[in-house]
């Protein structure tokens, strides 16, 4: 088994990034991010989303995310590293790689950015991924999900109505429209549901 995620399907890279032409504009809930040259499908859950390419080419940047796959990886149920289904097809539950906070408490729905794993790269994931290996995180399978929220970027408008960034990375709900207004999102939080202890093989 490789040790080494060659090609992670959320990871960005270099090639793939691309300039964020921000400007605020008058929406009927007040002041709202925007693009100069927006486009209708940059804007999910009323929230204006991070501009990324597609090319998968260059240098990869490990510690990064991807935001168009992670988003489409949380709303299919797709793996974190090959970007197929991480739903078992006999069982129809998603295997998931949890923070060890988690362990002990299978009852509570859990908020996360991190995708699914399939089971048959579990553990690549969890030998290569940079996050996962800060702490020992639990092998889950999960029964439902929903969204609840992204990580976003926050910005506003300085004196000189100049667009600025006011905070990094932040947990904004999708039920905070004041927060949504002004955020460029990142990844998308689910919260999951029916949670078990992964059965090892």
């Amino acid at each position: 088994m490789s040790t080494q995620l060659r090609k992670p399907y959320v990871t960005p890279y270099a090639e793939e990034s691309l300039d964020l032409p921000l400007a605020f504009e008058w929406a009927a809930e007040g002041p709202r991010l925007t693009y100069r040259d927006a486009l209708p499908q940059e804007r999910m859950f009323k929230v204006l989303w991070a501009r990324c390419g597609t090319a998968r080419a260059g240098k990869i940047l490990w510690h990064l995310v991807h935001t168009l796959r992670q988003r489409r990886c949380m709303l299919r149920g797709l793996c974190r590293v090959c970007g197929k289904s991480a739903t078992d097809p006999d069982t129809g539950r998603i295997s998931w790689i949890m923070p060890a906070a988690l362990a002990g408490d299978f009852r509570s729905p859990w908020p996360t950015a991190h995708p699914p794993t399939c089971k048959a790269h579990v553990g690549e994931a969890l030998t290569a991924c940079p996050y996962l290996r800060r702490e020992v995180p639990v092998v889950c399978t999960v029964g439902d999900y929903s969204p609840v929220g992204v990580l976003a970027n926050l910005y506003g408008e300085d004196d000189g109505g100049r667009v600025v960034e006011t905070g990094h990375q932040i947990p904004v709900g999708l039920d905070e429209p004041h927060l949504l207004n002004r955020a460029l999102a990142t990844q998308l939080i689910v919260r999951v549901t029916d949670l078990q202890p992964a059965v090892q093989d």
